[in-house]
């Protein structure tokens, strides 16, 4: 379960003023290699991050693990995360208060479990980056975006545009405690709960990329096979094999570009789109075949 910050510090006001707070960056160097049937992304870039209180951590300090961060992995093998200076940069204020600055940079394969194919090839999606931190709690650590960047030269999904970003502060909660999940809630403090911030980003098809590349060739085997409806009896012979001939097409067509795509619960628009394709063709044959069977 996800919650807003302000929604949980409403009810723990006492955590927000004990926890160390640690204002988050993120710049996006490469956004790349979109795949649906697998739900995957990757990404590479940088996250910075600043802070004054340095949490603890089994009652030390040790603010190199401010830089090790859990994101969204799909698999934490195939990650490259590696922290820019193991001292962080101090900064002193006018004021007289310190701060520390530091960056970690990070290159991995991200899961995109929210993509919906229902709309699909004329499909929006929405990508999320998820920073948690691997140790710390809400009650020790908290998360306050202050910037997201993503250069739109650096957005390369083939077959999609970028639309828009956006970020928040959250509150991840974990409802299991391998007990009773039932009495387990963060109303009542007994969930274990840790700072997230998110990052989404929102990508769509170009609806005319999509014309050309998936209706159409669908659109034109379809109207091979209408095209021989109106034929004379003396061509019965097409008649009769056009359709079928058209069939086998729309059958290659959907297995072509259904190994792009994960097996769902649900029928996309490119389900239906071939669904009409196939009954176009069946009556077209019908079609021929009741013309020669009943035709002196």
């Amino acid at each position: 379960e996800v919650i807003s910050a302000s929604k949980f510090f409403e009810v723990f006001p006492g955590k927000k003023k004990t926890a160390a707070v640690v204002d988050l960056g993120l710049y996006i160097d490469s956004l790349y290699d979109l795949n649906l049937s697998k739900l995957t992304f990757k990404a590479r870039g940088w996250l910075w991050y600043n802070w004054g209180k340095t949490p603890m951590i089994e009652g030390k300090v040790n603010p190199g693990q401010i830089g090790r961060f859990d994101l969204n992995f799909l698999d934490e093998i195939d990650v490259n995360q590696e922290i820019s200076s193991q001292q962080p940069v101090t900064e002193r204020r006018k004021s007289g208060e310190v701060s520390y600055w530091n960056e970690t940079s990070f290159d991995a394969k991200l899961a995109a479990p929210s993509i919906n194919l229902r709309n699909y090839p004329f499909d929006s999606q929405e990508l999320s980056i998820l920073v948690t931190n691997p140790v710390l709690l809400a009650g020790d650590l908290i998360y306050k975006v202050q910037q997201f960047r993503l250069p739109p030269r650096v957005f390369n999904i083939s077959g999609y545009r970028l639309e828009g970003i956006s970020y928040a502060d959250e509150i991840r909660v974990y409802t299991s405690n391998f007990y009773n999940s039932s009495s387990v809630s963060w109303r009542n403090d007994t969930a274990a709960t840790q700072s997230q911030a998110t990052f989404k980003v929102f990508i769509s098809r170009n609806p005319l990329t999509s014309l050309l590349e998936f209706v159409m060739p669908l659109a034109i085997v379809s109207f091979l096979a209408v095209s021989v409806v109106r034929l004379d009896l003396r061509y019965w012979e097409v008649k009769l094999t056009a359709p079928p001939a058209a069939i086998l097409s729309l059958i290659f067509l959907q297995n072509t570009y259904q190994q792009e795509l994960p097996r769902v619960s649900y029928m996309t628009c490119m389900d239906l789109m071939f669904l009409i394709g196939y009954l176009v063709c069946l009556l077209s044959f019908a079609d021929g075949l009741l013309s020669c069977l009943f035709t002196d």
